[in-house]
């Protein structure tokens, strides 16, 4: 299906043709894949990094390319 299907199904499922509604299809489209890219977690934008913590710092530095955690791990050294 490519965009201007998209369109007229949309149309037809809604059975709506109103000008308004029209114009506004791009609009809920758009909605929608932010709405499916931000709940939906790609494996390929998955990407690991290894931080370093030290004492009286318990903050991470975060890679300049982050968008949220996926999880968190931490491996004890020393002692």
């Amino acid at each position: 299906m490519n965009y201007a299907e998209l369109v007229v199904a949309i149309q037809d499922y809604t059975q709506n043709y109103e000008q308004t509604f029209v114009d506004n299809i791009p609009t809920f489209v758009t909605q929608a894949e932010e709405r499916i890219y931000n709940s939906v977690q790609i494996p390929a934008l998955r990407k690991n990094v290894t931080g370093i913590t030290s004492a009286g710092n318990k903050y991470l530095s975060c890679p300049p390319d982050f968008l949220s955690v996926f999880s968190l791990g931490h491996i004890v050294t020393g002692k």
